[in-house]
């Protein structure tokens, strides 16, 4: 369980993976996230290990424990991407930075696991590694395929 930073909010998941949002003053359900996690083909449930509000209330993250690792919008109850890369433990811990840009997991046989989650960081990381052309409309569709196509890096 976490509560959100103002206490308005609190996440509980479940052994199914299932994460349900109350109402911190009123003890009423608000929503529930549908489908988590969703299971490998083959695989068990991953039941939920670890949550952590951002900052700002409006971002949860969500470990698991086959090491999933989940951001959800809270006030849209929408999934924020896709699973981000872990090293495949439970993740334990979750934390973020003060800016909530940064998210930290733990686990218990793995070092603590930082991620950062700034946009602008990673649209200067997208143009170094492109020399400035940036991605063309097939990379965007393979690398970011939530998103309409749009240039963001600008030759210099």
């Amino acid at each position: 369980m976490a509560f959100s930073p103002d206490g308005s909010r609190l996440a509980a998941g479940d052994m199914t993976g299932r994460v349900t949002l109350w109402d911190g003053d009123h003890r009423h359900r608000v929503t529930a996230l549908p489908n988590t996690f969703q299971p490998r083909i083959g695989s068990r449930l991953e039941a939920v290990s670890a949550l952590a509000f951002s900052p700002d209330g409006r971002t949860l993250a969500v470990g698991g424990t086959n090491g999933g690792l989940q951001l959800w919008d809270v006030p849209t109850g929408q999934r924020i991407g896709g699973l981000l890369t872990t090293p495949g433990d439970a993740v334990y811990t979750l934390a973020f930075d003060a800016r909530g840009t940064t998210l930290y997991a733990g686990s218990a046989h793995i070092p603590l696991q930082r991620y950062d989650l700034d946009p602008s960081h990673a649209l200067s990381r997208v143009g170094a590694r492109t020399d400035g052309s940036g991605l063309s409309p097939a990379q965007w569709q393979t690398y970011i395929p939530d998103a309409p196509y749009r240039r963001v890096c600008i030759p210099a």
